[in-house]
């Protein structure tokens, strides 16, 4: 089944108002003043990805959507200080995972091989990966993109075979918090080749792209309107209920 998302990561953050806050008085009473009665199905493409500390009260104040975590093991349980396993992001109520993002490859050093053994814990446990690539300004530059992108999914994805939603989400490094991105038609043919290669390399029933990299409310609606982009992964944005809320509002008018 192929499922767009739009999904915040809110990282080391916290909503200036609170995650009540964030919720009561911004993203549903904004969903009265426009008239969404069903909630629960409007919301059913949103997924957010708090402090694994606020899962239990996210989770207990927003009933709609998906929750999940910014990164899991690859382990599966044992003497892995730090770690959180598949088994705890289920018990927290988590249905994806955040896998291979640039500030995890940047500080902790992940490879290209952990975050595919990531994303096998991940297909094994029923958890949507959300698998991250994207290019250095650099390999931007030097029109290496397209190259490096291939190099990023062949490592993760070849030999992977489900039936299951797998999510990749394509962010140039050098377009996260910097305000900059490429142009909406750049980054509509670049989803076409990374569905492309993951078709010819893996076996996977249900492949969705989506962008992040400084999406906002300004540019989030040229985005959507591409053929190739099934959703958004947003950052500083999603920590504004506000403004979260008007992205994925956008997102919907395309659907």
């Amino acid at each position: 089944m192929s499922y767009p998302l739009v999904i915040a990561n809110w990282k080391m953050n916290i909503p200036s108002g609170g995650i009540s806050g964030w919720i009561q008085n911004e993203m549903i009473s904004n969903n009265d003043e426009v008239g969404f009665e069903n909630k629960s199905s409007y919301l059913r493409f949103m997924g957010i990805a708090p402090p694994i500390s606020h899962l239990t009260e996210l989770k207990n104040l927003f009933n709609f959507g998906f929750l999940g975590v910014q990164d899991i093991s690859q382990y599966y349980d044992g003497a892995k200080t730090g770690d959180i396993s598949a088994d705890m992001v289920i018990e927290k109520g988590c249905s994806f995972s955040i896998l291979g993002h640039s500030e995890r490859r940047e500080f902790y050093n992940e490879t290209n091989s952990i975050v595919s053994e990531k994303l096998r814990v991940c297909l094994e446990k029923d958890i949507m990966p959300v698998v991250c690539i994207g290019e250095s300004l650099e390999d931007y530059n030097a029109g290496k993109t397209l190259d490096i992108l291939q190099m990023q999914l062949k490592e993760i994805f070849t030999s992977i075979a489900t039936k299951k939603t797998v999510v990749i989400a394509y962010e140039p490094v050098w377009a996260i918090g910097s305000g900059k991105t490429p142009s909406t038609v750049e980054v509509n043919n670049i989803h076409q080749h990374i569905k492309d290669i993951v078709q010819s390399i893996a076996n996977i029933e249900a492949v969705n792209v989506i962008y992040g990299g400084s999406v906002n409310c300004e540019n989030a609606k040229s985005f959507f309107q591409q053929t190739n982009i099934d959703g958004a992964l947003i950052g500083g944005a999603s920590l504004d209920g506000k403004d979260f809320l008007g992205i994925y509002n956008d997102f919907m008018e395309t659907l």
